[in-house]
């Protein structure tokens, strides 16, 4: 269980890995830039999907076996400021404005 705050810059592929989760639940909240990226997670290790909110996402459990991943996508050099959740500290719903 834990709750973490970190920063990323997107590189030259426009896109970054925020998270990636083996056989635990998890969310990714974007603290800064909030409405600028598309988050995707990676389910399963295969899957990729789309997300409706563009600053929250979360995976369930069944979705990290073998593991998933919460990914942004975005301009190159864009700092990204987000907030990782994992296993009993997930609370399902955003927390910030």
């Amino acid at each position: 269980m834990a709750v973490r705050d970190r920063n990323e810059v997107i590189g030259r592929s426009g896109l970054v890995v925020l998270h990636v989760a083996v056989g635990h639940k998890a969310s990714v909240e974007i603290r800064e830039p909030r409405d600028a990226l598309t988050l995707t997670r990676k389910v399963n290790g295969v899957t990729i999907q789309v997300v409706q909110d563009p600053n929250f996402t979360t995976l369930k459990t069944a979705q990290t076996l073998p593991w998933g991943a919460i990914r942004a996508q975005g301009p190159e050099g864009l700092e990204v400021r987000y907030r990782i959740r994992t296993r009993g500290d997930v609370t399902g719903d955003p927390e910030f404005d």
